[in-house]
Formats: structure tokens, sequence, C-alpha cells
């Protein structure tokens, strides 16, 4: 049969292509809920302090570094070496595309980008599974450490969280990731219990960061004592721990603006509380706008220093 001549080759399409239509996407999502909640936005007696604003952005950045940081790691010890302004261009591209309903298109991006440096798509999608793996694990040792007056509060069973570490702890033990290599004839080499542990540790630090951002954030529209920092803390590490339980679904279903709205109901008027999830959804929508952005925007060499 003959071929079309016009028909376009899936090795051609610049990897690039899809962040970017990720990018417009996302400022109309951006538009579209500040449009959503105008009323309720219109509606608040702003008290806003632009200093506190300013280090949300700070926060964000050392956040997003720390957290691209752990998954070059995981690709640099299972594939061949990248510098890390590789990965974190690489992360920040593929971060955007989190916006688009799937989590497909994430991870074909990602391994996409990846496949230009001669890594094999397959072992890409088998390290964000680990990176997952990792991130839920971290999150959970979070909400053990400042979420169990939460949990006791409204009653959480524990045994899933015990369910989630034990799928976590399968999922990125070595001799179960060298099974799925083996199993998808994937080139990898072995990584050890040290690395992961250097992995869950650097992902604990991010998450509590990410709560000190919401917690910076907060100050930023209204007045939050330093004391309450610590169950703001814990707030974010659970809502992100139930967010992820819809990592595959098309769509959170708001789970992340809701839960905070509700937690932080318990610190703050509960209208101020619907101010500040929503306000921080729409920040670090901005924010990976912008880092998306930079990252497209320049380029590096490709090997380590």
């Amino acid at each position: 049969m003959k071929q079309n001549k016009f028909a376009i080759k899936p090795s051609k399409i610049n990897p690039l292509l899809l962040p970017v239509i990720t990018i417009l996407i996302a400022i109309a999502i951006l538009g579209y809920l500040i449009y959503r909640e105008r009323q309720l936005l219109l509606a608040y007696n702003w008290q806003f302090h632009p200093q506190y604003f300013a280090l949300t952005f700070i926060l964000y950045s050392i956040d997003l570094a720390i957290v691209a940081l752990v998954w070059g790691w995981i690709m640099n010890t299972l594939s061949k070496q990248l510098n890390y302004l590789t990965h974190f261009r690489y992360f920040s591209i593929a971060n955007i595309t989190k916006r688009i309903p799937g989590t497909l298109w994430y991870i074909a991006n990602r391994a996409q980008l990846y496949k230009s440096n001669g890594i094999d798509p397959k072992l890409t999608t088998v390290a964000s599974g680990m990176e997952l793996a990792v991130s839920v694990l971290s999150s959970v040792v979070v909400c053990v450490i400042f979420s169990i007056p939460i949990i006791l509060q409204y009653q959480l069973n524990p045994i899933i969280l015990g369910i989630v570490v034990l799928l976590c702890i399968i999922v990125i033990h070595p001799k179960f990731m060298d099974w799925i290599f083996r199993l998808l004839k994937v080139e990898a080499s072995d990584f050890s219990y040290l690395e992961i542990l250097k992995w869950l540790i650097t992902y604990l630090l991010a998450w509590i960061l990410g709560g000190f951002l919401l917690f910076v954030l907060g100050n930023s529209i209204t007045t939050i004592p330093i004391e309450n920092l610590p169950y703001i803390i814990g707030s974010f590490g659970l809502v992100n721990l139930l967010s992820l339980a819809f990592f595959f679904l098309p769509t959170n279903l708001g789970i992340t603006e809701v839960g905070l709205s509700l937690l932080l109901a318990n610190i703050m008027p509960s209208s101020v509380a619907v101010v500040v999830a929503i306000a921080f959804r729409l920040v670090v929508i901005l924010y990976e706008i912008v880092w998306a952005l930079i990252s497209i925007a320049t380029k590096h060499e490709n090997t380590t220093n």
C-alpha cells in the first residue's frame, strides 16, 4: 500500500509541542478559575502583603528544584548520566502537562523528551512509577509527623495508609524493579536501599517546604500565627496524599481545593480558607507556566560535568 507522504511520523514530532499546547491550556484554566471564582475573590476584603507573595515564588522554585533533583537521581541511577540542569529542564517542561486531563500525556511527554537522549521510553515510564512511589511514601511520613491530630479528628482509617505504604515499598524494592525491567526487556542499572533512603528524605523536605509555601501564601492574604505552621504542613501533606489516589484518573475532582478549604477552616474563617485554597492553586499553576516557559526557552548540554 502506498504511504501518504504527508503523514506525520511520531518520531518527527517535536517533544516541546505538547508542553507549549499545555501552557496555552493552563493559561486558559487559570483564566477560567479566576472567572469562576470572581465573585468570591472580589467580595473578599483583601489585606495583601506583597513581601510574602514575592517569597512564594522563591519557595516554589526551591521546591521544584528539590523534586527535580530526586527525579534526576532516579534517572541517573537507572540509566545514562545527564547533568542536573537537563533533568530540571525536562522535569519543568513535562510538569506542566499534568494540567492536561489524564496522566498518560505527562508520562508520554517525559518519555519523549528523554528519548532524544537515547533513553528507552519504557525505562522513563517505569522510573516515573518509582518517583510516584517515593513521593507517596514521603508524604505518608509527613502525615505521620504532622497530620496525626487531623487523622484522629476526621477518623481516617490508618489501615489504608498501611496498604499504601506496603504497595509503595513493593514498587521501589530493588528486586521487584529488576523483575519489571527484565519483563520489559529494558536495560537498567541496579540501585541500593541507601539510594532509596536518600530519595525519600529529600522528597520529605520537598513536602515540608510545600506546606511552608502554603503558610507563606496564606500570610500574604491574612494573618496566620506561626504556631499553626505544623498544622498547615500536615494539612498540605494529607490533602496531597489523598489527591495522589486520583493520579491515574482524568481529574482529581478538585480534592486539593476542597480538602484544603475544609482543613484550613479549623484555623481561620471558612470563607478565608476557601480563598487561600483557591489562591494556592492559581499561584502554583502560574509558577508552573513560568518555569515551563523558562525551560523551553533554554537548552543545556546533555552530559554530566
